[in-house]
This record gives C-alpha cells, structure tokens and sequence, in this order.
C-alpha cells in the first residue's frame, strides 16, 4: 500500500460530484433509512465499521463514509473515532496527529475534548487512536461510557475497529453501537471467514446493519494500488450470517 504524502490526504482526493462520492451517500442513505429488525425505535447515531479479516479496506470505508455524512445537505456533525489501537490508519488518512488519541481516553488520561481533532470540514472531528496497544481488551472495559460522552458531542459517531475474527476488539464495542457495517473485499474473503464473524457479534447481541462490498468491480481509489473505490451496501444477511430471503 502506498503511503499518502502531507499534500495528498483523503480529503484531497473526496469529491463530491464524483461516483465514489454517490457510493458513499448512498450508503448513509441506506444506514439512514434502515429497516431495524431489532424492534429498536431509536435512529442510529454510533455505526462500528469492521471486517471479518485484515485488509479489506475497512478504515477507508468508515472515513469516507464519515465524511459524507458530515458534506450531506443535513450538515449533521460528525465524530470519526479510530478504534483500531492495534493498527491505526485514520490519523494518516487525514494528516492529524495520533497523540493523544482513544487509547489515553479509555485508560482515563484524558478527557474528551482533549482528544478530539478538528479537520478541514466544520462538521467532520476525529478522536485519533493514541498510542498503539497490543492487547487492548480491558482498555474497552469503559466503552459503554465513552461511546455516550461521544453520542453527546455530536450527531453521528462513526468508529473503525480492528477485524471481528483475528482480534475480540470489535465484538466488544458492538453491543455499545446502535450498529455494525461489515465490510468485504469482494473476490477475496472467504464465505465463511465472514459468516464466522457474523456468529461472532450475533453472540454479542450485535446489530447488523448490513455487509458493505468492496472493490467490487476491481476499483479503489487511484492514490493505492488497487485504483479507484466503488461499494455497495449490502442487506441480504441477517444478523446470524444467513441470507434473508425476503429480499
């Protein structure tokens, strides 16, 4: 993967008019006007973005979903939360610094707004990862509570997380989110890596929004070696991995 220099962060690359830009408003349309089949009344307000596995794009998916959100007509304010304390991306992604970040924030070291980043986009803010952690778990003993300090500074809080099979990070946010957007490499994720994930957060009681296809027709953004991004959202699996077949 190549690196993205000072000059050539995410921002410069997202525009509005463009179809990756379409993508990604159409997916928080689709998060938006989801069909809760949890009997959950409440709109989401925190979305956890993951993957069954590494590299399938995950961050990228949850900055530029944030970021439409936060360019949407709604001018909702939006709070991108690096959850990956293992391998962080979302600092370089829009050239923030890293420190202090997530991490400072659950051990209690610091409180919210000292950690919270502002970016070129008034709607858009960013809680940075912090320090790397190699085994974060109890670090997310706290996350119920610092999930509603950030509901309450914002309209939407959108959080990457590390992959649900590899690490057990992800699985203990999700019940804290009111949902979870699994993405997908598509032609490269085995089936049933991901129906094991699935099984995972559905032990948890997760909500499953629905599964976000990437690279689906072979196109990433052109500054990464795969070329230019395209995805698509995805609601033909429950909760338990199976294919709902009402749709």
């Amino acid at each position: 993967m190549k690196k993205i220099g000072p000059k050539r962060l995410i921002l410069d690359y997202y525009d509005n008019e463009s179809s990756k830009a379409l993508e990604f408003r159409r997916l928080a349309s689709n998060i938006e006007h989801y069909n809760n089949p949890y009997n959950n009344p409440s709109e989401i307000r925190s979305i956890l973005v993951t993957s069954a596995a590494k590299h399938e794009g995950k961050s990228l998916i949850a900055a530029n979903l944030a970021i439409a959100i936060a360019k949407r007509e709604e001018e909702k304010k939006v709070l991108l939360i690096d959850g990956d304390l293992r391998r962080p991306t979302i600092h370089s992604l829009f050239g923030i610094r890293r420190f202090p970040g997530m991490s400072s924030l659950l051990e209690g070291k610091a409180d919210l707004y000292n950690v919270i980043c502002g970016t070129e986009l008034e709607n858009l803010k960013i809680i940075p990862s912090g320090h790397t952690v190699d085994s974060p778990t109890q670090l997310w003993k706290n996350t119920k509570d610092v999930i509603d300090k950030c509901k309450e500074s914002c309209d939407i809080v959108v959080c990457d997380s590390p992959p649900v099979v590899p690490a057990d990070d992800a699985s203990i946010i999700a019940p804290y989110m009111d949902g979870v957007l699994m993405v997908v490499m598509a032609g490269k994720t085995d089936k049933m890596i991901v129906k094991r994930a699935m099984e995972i957060l559905d032990g948890v009681n997760a909500k499953i929004l629905g599964i976000a296809l990437n690279n689906l027709h072979k196109m990433l953004p052109y500054y990464y070696d795969y070329g230019y991004y395209r995805y698509k959202y995805d609601r033909k699996y429950t909760a338990n991995g199976k294919q709902n077949k009402s749709e």
